[in-house]
């Protein structure tokens, strides 16, 4: 028994000492991250900074933003009424009324004009103004009259479809005239005009499909009549959604010529979900479906109206937890990836945008750069783990920066990412550089530059040479490299 027991531990200890090759590259595996800056055909935009709009419902005593960098704008929520308090009315908020003894209906801009300038009076911008939730009076017929004598109350306020389109248009017309005529018309131009919020979403929008195109084509017809140029789009749900009206309502314009000059989507990814959190995978099923149709007007913008990375939903799904600060600095990278890669454009924030300033700073200080497309060779160790790179050249103070990011969709993975980074620049083999690092500690929340260095590059080609860098990158962090050229090239 003795010997069989052996024999059967020698085997084993053979077996293992076999494949030991095989488990030391995979624990030791390599993702190779890499551009070519010599090459044109990688260029793919000059680089903005899109984490600078945040979302405020109906900011009537003022905005503050805790990371205003002086560029900050709002995107002002819910206007013009239509508001609900604990489940009730709140007709004290309407700029559009019915006079129950006039017997007429009128509209009241001051506590529209209240919000606006609480955020002039900061200092701040303002991106865009939401023309959702119409005032509880568009529920009332021409005569002032209630279905059943009562109002539909929805989660969010009065989620109907106006009774009067006409009504509806004309109100508008009023808008954008006291807008306008307040504000001046260079300042309009510069704010864009979002028709609805989420729709097709019920508590956003009870009506159907159809309903809400035609609001639409009436809502920018009446917006246009006073301000030709105006900026107007409006606002869905991601693609994969049951309820995505995005990708028929960019169909339905197209066919209908109908202009829009953006469209909004809405993404609030769970931190632990890979189909949320993959970004080709997200890509391709939210947002490719609704830019990258035929259908699509190249020169409208998509961006993203709502976000946050959240940890769990409230069962009526209109409050949330974020993911920790961990997760949500390093998934912030990974997302501005897709958003360079795939030229979307702004994300509005909920809150004060706290919750990954770390990588907004890093993100922040690369606006202006030109991005370059990059390539990525070998496999994370784990279907749930997503590790890439943004590679950028910033041409006026002859610098390169290179962003990486390692997030896992499984909140205890703890294996680090063995990377490569390399990139092909414009200056001879044997040519000293200057780089530094800085790699976000997850623990302690910081991310502090290392002391600058000198590093030769190297190559074979007479005018190009290489630089390269190996890193261990832990996982929920990021790290970026800073390349200076010498002032002799």
């Amino acid at each position: 028994m003795i010997d069989k027991k052996i024999s059967r531990l020698s085997k084993t200890i053979i077996i293992l000492f076999l494949l030991s090759p095989l488990i030391s590259i995979k624990a030791q595996a390599q993702i190779v991250l890499e551009t070519d800056f010599t090459n044109p055909t990688n260029v793919k935009q000059e680089m903005r900074y899109h984490l600078n709009v945040f979302n405020r419902i109906t900011p009537l005593n003022g905005v503050k933003v805790s990371k205003a960098n002086g560029n900050s704008k709002i995107c002002i929520v819910r206007p013009l009424g239509g508001i609900a308090s604990k489940g009730k009315a709140d007709i004290t908020k309407d700029s559009y009324k019915w006079g129950a003894n006039s017997k007429k209906f009128y509209t009241d801009f001051t506590l529209l004009k209240k919000q606006i300038d609480g955020v002039f009076n900061q200092g701040l911008g303002i991106h865009q103004i939401v023309l959702d939730n119409p005032s509880w009076a568009f529920q009332r017929n021409e005569k002032g009259e209630l279905i059943r004598d009562s109002l539909k109350i929805s989660t969010y306020g009065n989620a109907e479809p106006p009774r009067d389109y006409k009504a509806w248009g004309n109100y508008l017309k009023d808008v954008m005239a006291f807008l306008v005529e307040t504000y001046g018309e260079e300042r309009m131009l510069k704010t864009q005009f979002d028709i609805g919020r989420e729709i097709g979403t019920p508590t956003h929008w009870s009506g159907t499909k159809a309903q809400f195109f035609e609001f639409y084509k009436v809502s920018i017809t009446a917006i246009r009549e006073v301000l030709p140029k105006a900026k107007v789009g409006t606002h869905f749900l991601w693609g994969s959604s049951n309820k995505a009206w995005g990708i028929d309502f960019v169909k339905w314009s197209k066919a209908n010529k109908v202009h829009y000059d953006f469209v909004g989507v809405s993404f609030y990814p769970f931190y632990d979900k890979p189909n949320r959190t993959n970004f080709k995978e997200v890509y391709a099923k939210d947002f490719a479906v609704i830019k990258d149709i035929p259908e699509w007007d190249e020169k409208a913008k998509l961006e993203m109206h709502e976000y946050a990375l959240i940890k769990s939903l409230s069962k009526a799904g209109n409050s949330f937890v974020n993911a920790s600060e961990a997760h949500q600095n390093s998934f912030i990278v990974g997302l501005m990836k897709m958003f360079y890669e795939n030229n979307m454009q702004n994300v509005f924030q909920w809150g004060q945008g706290t919750k990954h300033e770390l990588a907004d700073k890093a993100l922040l200080e690369m606006q202006g750069n030109i991005y370059y497309k990059s390539k990525k060779k070998g496999a994370e160790l784990s279907k749930t783990s997503y590790v890439d790179a943004i590679f950028s050249k910033d041409v006026s103070k002859r610098k390169y920066n290179i962003l990486a990011y390692n997030y896992n969709a499984n909140p205890k993975a703890a294996a680090s990412a063995h990377l490569k980074i390399s990139a092909k620049i414009n200056i001879p083999p044997g040519t000293k550089v200057k780089v530094r690092s800085a790699v976000y500690n997850v623990k302690e929340d910081l991310s502090p530059w290392s002391k600058w260095r000198e590093i030769t590059t190297n190559g074979n080609e007479k005018n190009k040479s290489n630089i390269s860098f190996e890193a261990e990158l832990p996982v929920f962090s990021f790290l970026k490299y800073e390349v200076i050229l010498s002032d002799s090239y």
